[in-house]
């Protein structure tokens, strides 16, 4: 049974086709595309046509990468950008009549709950941890205890959106990092109290990105980023030097997509701030996220995409 996924996000298209082999997962095909969906969103509360037009044409094209590799089922669904905007319904439709693929628009903490599946499916360890998933336009922290879900927030904190707000200097460098750091500390302080976990997970781009940069890969290897452990000295270390760079140069850092330089250091402030406020000394990277937790869905439930049903406990 070969299933797949399309996960929208605020920063970039990604797909991941994988075989439900045996009780496990077995990735065949991985894609992303950075088509900033969210640019501009956070301001004007709507998605801009360019924006929309080049992400359903990454939607489409995935769909048919995954078909061609045997799919028999092809999800795809749409997180913070996509629920925040005022025409995110008139961007699904358009994914379904243009690029043949329904889009499930998910709410805050169902993308928690599926961020949470993912991880704990490449995850070995027991106990109590705490997922923190940052992309685009919102951060998801989701608390479990050996594999079950225990409770789940959604922050407005995400990379894209603090670039935004905070935008960088001339040249690219991010000057005024003190405001950027308060405005997350208040955004958690805010925040409903979770359990304090005994370890952390880092899922998403900006946690795999730092490792990747920590350990200098000029090519993505998933299997030196998975597990990887970043201590916070190695976030706030990458932090101040990658915020002081000009964005030409910070393209040009090994480990990191071109494409994220512009919103990396806005992501690693707020791993950062993660970490500090749940008193850890680090977070372990985990390259299984939400996509791995849809396909992992879909494949439990056999096919069948319905929110009324009970997510899969792992």
């Amino acid at each position: 049974m070969i299933k797949a996924a399309i996960d929208i996000g605020t920063n970039s298209v990604r797909l991941l086709v994988a075989e439900w082999q045996d009780g496990r997962l077995r990735p065949l095909y991985k894609d992303l595309d950075s088509t900033r969906l969210g640019q501009g969103v956070h301001h004007s509360g709507a998605l801009s046509a360019d924006a929309i037009a080049r992400t359903v044409r990454a939607v489409a094209n995935m769909a048919r990468a995954a078909r061609a590799r045997g799919a028999d089922e092809v999800v795809a669904f749409a997180t913070s950008a996509v629920r925040e905007a005022v025409n995110g319904l008139r961007f699904a439709h358009l994914c379904r009549d243009l690029a043949g693929v329904d889009v499930h628009i998910l709410d805050a903490v169902t993308e928690a709950r599926l961020a949470y599946a993912g991880a704990m499916l490449g995850d070995t360890g027991r106990g109590d941890c705490l997922v923190v998933d940052i992309g685009g336009g919102s951060t998801e922290l989701a608390y479990g205890h050996d594999g079950v879900l225990q409770a789940a927030e959604s922050l407005k904190l995400g990379a894209v959106r603090l670039a935004e707000l905070f935008p960088a200097g001339p040249g690219g460098a991010v000057s005024d990092l003190a405001a950027v750091n308060d405005y997350i500390g208040a955004a958690l302080a805010a925040a409903p109290r979770l359990p304090w976990p005994s370890r952390l997970i880092g899922v998403g781009g900006t946690a795999t990105s730092l490792a990747a940069i920590k350990q200098q890969l000029t090519v993505y290897d998933s299997a030196k980023v998975h597990g990887f452990y970043l201590t916070l000295g190695d976030i706030e270390q990458l932090l101040a030097e990658l915020a002081a760079m000009p964005l030409d140069e910070r393209r040009r850092v090994p480990g990191l997509q071109p494409e994220r330089a512009d919103i990396i250091v806005y992501g690693a402030a707020i791993l950062a701030a993660v970490v500090k406020r749940f008193g850890a000394d680090g977070i372990t990277v985990s390259d299984q996220d939400i996509l791995e937790g849809v396909v992992n869905y879909l494949a439990v439930y056999h096919g069948s995409w319905h929110f009324d049903k009970k997510l899969p406990v792992l």
